[in-house]
């Protein structure tokens, strides 16, 4: 483990942007702040932005707001209590009317985002103006759009982009990104900062063409659930229903570790054994969100949680 650099961190103004010496915590620091404040340079003073911190192991999921008004000091705020040496550190690039960050309170946006993960970032059309690594070989994009888009608009150009070129399918307005500058704690990795490689803040005028099933499928044929994904820990679930849970599912609920290739599998597997013991749905969700299955492949995404536990739900419900 690398040994943080000793530096009192209260910068007020000016930032540099070049992210050059990712051990020195306060330069960082200062990118950071200079970085997130710009992507979000322009917002209505009642907006809201969201940012959020896991442990170094991924558990305990915890958000914060920044509000439009004050982003530098609220960033200022966050990042000296929350050292990037101890947590891992997000950011959802979207605006929000309040502090609830759900695709119901979503503002328009002039970005698009896409977790590029392993697929080749130079394939890209246009190329995103921002590219970070976020582990060895696994990158994430945004794009700077010349004017701002409706929510729909904006994630069918975000979904476009992962569609056309093999990134994953995190294209939600919900969508959180580690923060460049920041550490990914993933265990199999050796603490890798998560490195700004290319920046461009010039707008882009063009839009990546959209793929066939744009404008028709973006509607879903179930309806979205309301859901709260931190009301219960997964061992409370566990034992207000450990009766009428089946074997696979209580063991399913104790993984810690991704344990199999299919995901989809399990998380369909993890909601449709829940579903058929009665569990709430709040209890169902929070069992989802803490389950290596759905964070290894969905992250932080709240809006996929919604999506998958309404749809397996709906699925279970018309087989009745």
């Amino acid at each position: 483990m690398r040994t943080r650099v000793n530096h009192t961190v209260r910068p007020r103004k000016g930032h540099p942007y070049a992210f050059k010496d990712y051990d020195d915590d306060c330069s960082i620091h200062q990118s950071m702040v200079g970085f997130l404040h710009d992507i979000w340079k322009g917002a209505p003073k009642p907006n809201i932005f969201f940012v959020a911190t896991t442990d170094p192991d991924g558990n305990h999921w915890r958000e914060h707001i920044v509000r439009a008004n004050d982003v530098t000091v609220g960033l200022n705020r966050f990042l000296n209590a929350h050292s990037r040496w101890d947590f891992n550190l997000y950011f959802c690039p979207n605006p929000f009317s309040v502090d609830r960050r759900k695709t119901d309170f979503a503002l328009p946006t002039r970005l698009a985002w896409c977790d590029i993960d392993d697929s080749d970032p130079s394939a890209y059309e246009p190329k995103p103006n921002h590219l970070w690594e976020t582990s060895p070989g696994r990158f994430q994009g945004l794009w700077l759009w010349d004017k701002r888009h409706s929510i729909e608009e904006a994630e069918r150009f975000s979904r476009s982009l992962a569609d056309r070129h093999g990134g994953d399918k995190g294209w939600t307005i919900t969508k959180m990104l580690r923060v460049p500058g920041s550490i990914n704690h993933k265990p199999k990795y050796d603490e890798p900062f998560v490195k700004l490689v290319s920046q461009n803040w010039n707008c882009v005028a063009e839009r990546p063409e959209p793929t066939p099933d744009n404008g028709r499928t973006y509607q879903h044929a179930y309806q979205a659930l309301a859901m709260d994904h931190l009301a219960f820990t997964p061992l409370e679930v566990l034992k207000n229903h450990r009766a009428k849970l089946s074997a696979s599912t209580r063991s399913l609920i104790r993984h810690k570790q991704v344990q199999a290739d299919n995901r989809s599998n399990r998380i369909y597997a993890l909601v449709a054994g829940l579903y058929e013991a009665n569990a709430t749905l709040d209890e169902i969700a929070s069992v989802v969100w803490n389950s290596p299955y759905f964070r290894d492949k969905y992250g932080d995404d709240l809006s996929a949680l919604e999506t998958e536990v309404s749809r397996i739900i709906a699925k279970k419900e018309g087989a009745k």
